[in-house]
């Protein structure tokens, strides 16, 4: 490339006047010792390596055949055992809306009534994660009692209307804030609204619910697996497919993956607060509970005494 000086080849060159002139600024550059070959080839290299970059950031944004095709069976795995809520009817209920009460039997027997039907769409969920039916029936047992009410809270969470502060079950019965805690919620209430609040802004699509609810059932990390590696094995492709999925439908947002991934952690936390809200709601219903749901419930306050006891031995350590 050749530059011309447009005035006397004698320009002043400082930090203000640097760029008026591009012949004298070379000019001067030369009279300290750069050489020609420097200035060519590191421009070019700078330009090699940026498109170097932007090449492999685009190559991972693409999804390989074998995880495009988990995509595709996760997706039609979440769509088909929880539709969105614009596919639902809604139809609401006045019943003990006006203010917080112990417990309202009537919402309590159709919540109930909900969860059972919503807990066998999971255990379907669950047979179609690619690889799940592989593991031994032991392991399929735990991580279903261990990621049930997870997946259940994610689920309802995602049908969250934040203008009228409601969520909407899979019949369509949508209830205020009031109402779910008095149909069991109880004091699980707003943090179970709060989470809601938060998914908001990552704007998760139907495919970024499905990949996260199949990463939450298959976590090597679960209590009492007999193969926890064979499980962790199964958990690589589907972080990796949300990866590069949330990364290619916001490519300008590189955080959503990770943000969405902590979001596991909440839910964890949710559910195991779920184990205290088990002592008192068994003893405010009349009755015992749906077998399924009680069979869930047992695991969580399992998974609470277990916590409640690392969190004994490990109290020494810190102080």
């Amino acid at each position: 490339m050749v530059y011309t000086c447009h005035r006397d080849r004698n320009c002043i060159i400082n930090k203000i006047t640097r760029n008026r002139c591009q012949y004298c600024r070379l000019q001067r550059c030369f009279a300290v010792g750069m050489s020609k070959e420097s200035v060519r080839n590191d421009r070019n290299g700078r330009k090699a390596k940026k498109e170097a970059v932007k090449m492999t950031i685009m190559e991972t944004y693409e999804l390989t055949a074998e995880l495009g095709l988990i995509v595709e069976k996760i997706c039609r795995a979440h769509r088909e055992t929880f539709p969105s809520l614009c596919q639902l009817g809604k139809y609401t209920t006045n019943s003990s809306s006006d203010h917080r009460i112990q417990l309202d039997l009537g919402l309590w027997d159709k919540f109930s009534e909900l969860a059972t039907k919503c807990i066998i769409k999971v255990v379907e969920f669950a047979k179609r994660v690619p690889g799940f039916t592989g593991l031994t029936i032991a392991d399929q047992i735990t991580l279903l009692k261990t990621a049930c009410l997870d997946i259940l809270i994610l689920r309802i969470c995602t049908r969250y209307t934040p203008d009228q502060d409601t969520m909407t079950f899979s019949d369509g019965l949508t209830l205020t804030r009031t109402q779910i805690h008095n149909a069991g919620f109880g004091p699980l209430t707003d943090q179970v609204f709060t989470f809601a609040g938060q998914l908001l802004p990552l704007q998760m699509d139907e495919t970024e619910s499905g990949l996260l609810s199949a990463i939450c059932l298959v976590s090597g990390d679960r209590q009492d697996l007999e193969e926890p590696s064979k499980v962790e094995v199964l958990q690589e492709p589907l972080l990796e497919a949300l990866k590069i999925y949330s990364r290619k439908r916001r490519p300008s947002m590189p955080l959503m993956f990770p943000k969405a991934l902590m979001k596991i952690t909440d839910l964890r936390s949710i559910s195991a607060k779920g184990a205290e809200r088990v002592v008192t709601l068994k003893m405010e219903i009349p009755g015992s509970m749906p077998p399924l749901i009680e069979e869930m419930l047992e695991d969580l306050q399992n998974l609470e005494k277990h916590q409640n006891k690392h969190s004994d031995t490990a109290a020494p350590l810190s102080t």
